[in-house]
């Protein structure tokens, strides 16, 4: 993640509440109660940092935050591809995360082409592609 945050540095974002550990709890449950699986480690590891953000018409959500920047609301309102949690979005991409294959997922918003894939360890490249760094 050293490379993202270093991209963060030099950018005027906005960012969600401070996470709270009971929200990723709760957020866990919701979700898996809405039939998707849980929120990805490594993602889970970001929202330590910036539970959730904005920027320039980018969004990386978060748990129990603003309308604007939180994951399960989110999951509920927009259309996705099935098998994914939905974590973010931009004008034109998705990133989701696909559970049954286990990688991140920068998806087309029009027709859900997968434009890019990146595995656990690659998640920093996935969050710059949506956020445009």
């Amino acid at each position: 993640m050293t490379n993202f945050l270093n991209d963060l540095k030099n950018k005027k974002f906005t960012q969600g509440e401070p996470l709270e550990p009971e929200a990723i709890i709760i957020a866990q449950k919701i979700l898996h109660n809405m039939g998707m699986d849980f929120i990805p480690t490594s993602y889970v590891d970001f929202l330590k940092h910036y539970n959730g953000m904005k920027y320039d018409g980018s969004y990386l959500f978060g748990a129990t935050v603003d309308d604007d920047l939180d994951i399960i609301d989110k999951n509920e309102q927009m259309q996705k591809p099935e098998n994914t949690i939905l974590l973010g979005y931009n004008d034109f991409d998705l990133l989701c995360y696909n559970y049954l294959l286990k990688q991140y997922q920068i998806i087309d918003r029009n027709d859900f082409e997968t434009l890019s894939t990146y595995t656990e360890e690659e998640r920093d490249f996935a969050l710059s592609n949506i956020m445009a760094f």
